[in-house]
């Protein structure tokens, strides 16, 4: 019987997997101290996508700020539905609403182009890695704020040290910021946040276009950690006044922002930076209107108020035959409106390898070759998720169909395992009892029910227990638990980014509940981060991952979808798997 401590109204939420408070409670988990780590976001707070668009303004047509220029601009704006930000300031910005305004406000150094499946230059035109994988020199493009002023290399430097310094402004006034953990590996990082050093030391200025950046030890990919746009560059201006800032921030991104915004504001409204160096005919402006829900954002999308919203996954299926579906998982086009594709996320069950009967990989192979990944991705969450294949999700270079074996649902092989191991009594039990822990607000309760009536058939007991999440998290903490449901969710398309914090020892007590170790699997975790060379580094996160896949200390499940619906008019509009916009592919077109 199941042991319900919270009622769950709704599956939307994604259990949190970080599970140790640190300067945000329930956003970040300092998996490895040294390391920056993927952050945490619900499962329905990437419905806050983007986009822009609709007809260019003619030159001189009008006289800006009369009637004539404020209809016009109304017309032209693309509106979309996002849920409500709780901050656009780089200092505070979490969650993928806000990121998604963030990053149209803001420019981070490189972006990463889904599409190309490449790191682009942003802020910097290009950037290079030292052979030692050490030093990152990044050389920035011509371009100014919001303000007009211009954006120098020691912008981002004094930016980077305001969400660090507990003697800034920012944090003073704010408190500690959920993204300074980013710079973690940066030199001088942990000084300058103990409040023993004045800069950051690792991060220099050699003259205004350059910037270079030393790291504490190797980490070939880091520079995917700053196209978040928390790393962006903000004017020296934004600590003069917090609160001016917050309420109008002022970026150097493609858009800027139109008047403020507040705890009362309907919708954001962003309009094109002239001072940007963009495409012609480029969209001039696009509204953020804020809803409460998934459900009602759509809702008036359905009327037409709305040219971009999420689709709940009660209207899943009416949109894919309203709407047809992207080929691409990115671009919303004629026919194929419904931009459908993974996040960078996989909900995952982590055993505890520590205690029988989990101790043995026998048990853990089975316990994972009895769930039907793909029962669950459709029947339980209604083509929400995708089925896993392993703990990469399929949007991240480097996954691989099939990777893990025993994600694989092939119950005949699994009671041939156990046999060999724990084999059945009389009554056609093993004598085992697993309990199955999970937290309360998502939802998954029936894919619990399901994964554990799927291992009473091979003969154990299991007891899904849903918990408060702070109880949750705790159990997880310290070990207190022999199977727990989790996600794991990065910040960028890489496979390290899922691999090292969760199986490498030093993450131990961090992202790695389980108490896997293998000195093996950290030293090509080592090597995948030390190396410049792509092919190499692939192939020593590949053979870390088949390592990890044949010992299974976590069973992986789904992969959560983001479902995104758009309108005519946001035709051309990428929306990437973090819920970012690239509007290369839109102009105004006719009215």
């Amino acid at each position: 019987m199941r042991s319900r401590a919270l009622a769950v109204d709704g599956w939307r939420a994604l259990p949190y997997r970080h599970l140790i408070p640190i300067d945000c409670p329930v956003q970040e988990l300092a998996m490895d101290a040294r390391v920056p780590q993927p952050q945490l976001i619900s499962r329905r707070g990437l419905i806050g996508a983007a986009a822009l668009t609709a007809a260019a303004l003619a030159a001189g047509c009008t006289v800006p700020g009369t009637e004539e220029a404020a209809s016009e601009a109304e017309a032209r704006e693309l509106a979309v539905g996002i849920t409500r930000p709780r901050a656009l300031d780089p200092f505070e910005v979490e969650g993928t609403a806000a990121e998604a305004v963030a990053s149209l406000l803001f420019e981070p150094l490189v972006r990463y182009d889904y599409a190309a499946g490449e790191l682009v230059g942003a802020a910097a035109w290009r950037f290079e890695v030292s052979d030692d994988a050490l030093t990152c020199t990044f050389h920035l493009r011509e371009q100014t704020f919001h303000t007009g002023e211009p954006v120098t290399a020691a912008d981002f430097k004094r930016s980077w040290e305001r969400l660090i310094d507990p003697r800034g402004a920012a944090v003073q006034a704010l408190g500690a910021s959920p993204n300074a953990y980013r710079l973690a590996l940066v030199q001088g990082y942990a000084e300058l946040a103990a409040g023993d050093a004045a800069e950051l030391s690792g991060v220099a200025c050699p003259d205004d276009a350059t910037l270079v950046v030393t790291l504490t030890e190797p980490y070939a990919e880091f520079a995917h950690i700053l196209a978040h746009p928390s790393l962006a560059a903000v004017p020296a201006s934004a600590d003069a006044d917090l609160a001016a800032f917050g309420s109008s921030p002022q970026g150097a991104g493609p858009f800027a922002m139109e008047g403020s915004w507040g705890e009362n504001s309907t919708a954001i409204r962003l309009a094109r930076y002239e001072g940007y160096a963009a495409v012609d005919d480029a969209l001039p402006s696009v509204r953020f209107v804020l809803y409460p829900s998934v459900a009602s954002a759509y809702q008036e999308f359905l009327t037409g108020t709305l040219d971009v919203a999420a689709c709940p996954v009660d209207e899943l299926e009416g949109a894919i035959a309203r709407y047809g579906v992207a080929a691409d998982g990115l671009t919303a086009s004629a026919g194929q409106r419904l931009v459908e594709s993974a996040r960078l996320a996989v909900s995952y069950l982590a055993l505890n390898t520590t205690a029988a009967p989990l101790d043995d990989p026998a048990v853990r192979r089975a316990l994972s070759l009895a769930i039907d990944r793909e029962g669950l991705a459709s029947r339980v969450y209604r083509d929400m998720h995708l089925p896993a294949s392993g703990v990469v999700p399929s949007c991240v270079e480097g996954y691989r169909e099939g990777a893990w074996p025993y994600a694989l649902n092939d119950p005949r092989q699994a009671e041939t395992l156990l046999d060999g191991v724990l084999p059945r009594d009389e009554e056609g039990l093993r004598g085992e009892t697993l309990s199955l822990i999970f937290a309360g607000r998502g939802g998954h309760d029936n894919a619990m029910d399901e994964i554990a009536a799927a291992w009473e058939d091979l003969g154990f007991t299991c007891e899904p227990e849903e918990l408060e999440e702070q109880d949750f998290r705790e159990r997880v903490r310290t070990g207190n638990f022999q199977v727990a449901r989790l996600d794991a969710v990065s910040d960028r398309p890489t496979a390290e980014s899922f691999l090292f914090p969760l199986f490498h020892s030093r993450s131990a007590g961090g992202g790695n509940v389980t108490g896997f170790a293998s000195e093996e699997v950290d030293n090509l975790l080592n090597l995948a981060r030390a190396v410049t060379g792509d092919s190499e580094r692939m192939s020593a996160l590949e053979q870390a991952d088949e390592l990890v896949a044949a010992d299974v200390p976590v069973i992986p499940l789904t992969y959560p979808l983001q479902v995104i619906a758009a309108g005519e008019a946001a035709d051309g509009l990428i929306i990437d798997p973090q819920g970012y916009l690239n509007v290369e592919g839109m102009t105004a077109g006719e009215e």
